[in-house]
């Protein structure tokens, strides 16, 4: 392993929420979403133009079972996902929170794809495994390097595992810039690996195109 970082999730890019709601099935859409503070500010005033105490942009999609997810712009590069349900029953706290993961997990697999799309570009083959926590990226001719990537709450994990050399820091620019805001700490452990110049072809190739 030639480093190991950890950092606070962040939902960042727009373009990127969009396609999470894709790989969850849902259409996005636009729209303007207000918070309320009390049930009747919602039903009651809001009918007679109560816009509530807050407004915020938002990408939007709703479920076949009416839970309707919205992530929220509460301000410039930085999102928030809120679910809701009109129509409230006994199940709908451990939906949602089930509803919750699967959405953080769509959105980072789309930072997975990008990196392997990264990856691909340059003729490094490369491919994804997926758990039920987290990826695991391997490339190289024999598939013998690789990224994982784990999320527990709001909190990352990545390791590059097999890589020589600075280029493990380039490997994972894609996935920190999706997954976290610019002024998040990143806290990065350092391994061996990351000083030893590396002279494996696969990571030349890398090195020279990212």
């Amino acid at each position: 392993m030639s480093h190991c970082t950890k950092f606070e999730f962040s939902y960042v890019n727009e373009e990127a929420i969009a396609k999470a709601f894709g790989k969850m099935g849902l259409s996005p859409t636009t729209g303007l979403v207000s918070i309320f503070s009390s049930d009747f500010s919602k039903k009651v005033l809001s009918r007679i133009g109560y816009m509530g105490t807050q407004q915020f942009r938002a990408i939007c999609g709703q479920t076949a079972d009416g839970f309707n997810l919205f992530v929220c712009q509460i301000e410039d590069g930085s999102y928030k996902l809120l679910i809701e349900r009109e129509n409230v029953s006994v199940n709908d706290e451990s939906i949602m929170a089930e509803l919750a993961l699967s959405f953080q997990k769509a959105y980072i697999s789309v930072a997975i794809d990008e990196t392997i799309t990264r990856i691909g570009a340059s003729g490094v083959p490369a491919r994804v495994k997926e758990y039920f926590h987290g990826f695991e990226v391997e490339f190289g001719s024999n598939y013998e390097y690789s990224i994982h990537v784990t999320f527990t709450g709001d909190q990352v994990t990545e390791e590059v595992r097999g890589v020589k050399g600075d280029i493990c820091t380039k490997l994972t620019e894609e996935l920190e810039s999706l997954l976290s805001r610019p002024t998040a700490e990143l806290v990065t452990e350092w391994k061996p690996e990351y000083t030893v110049v590396h002279e494996e072809q696969t990571l030349q190739i890398l090195s020279a195109n990212f």
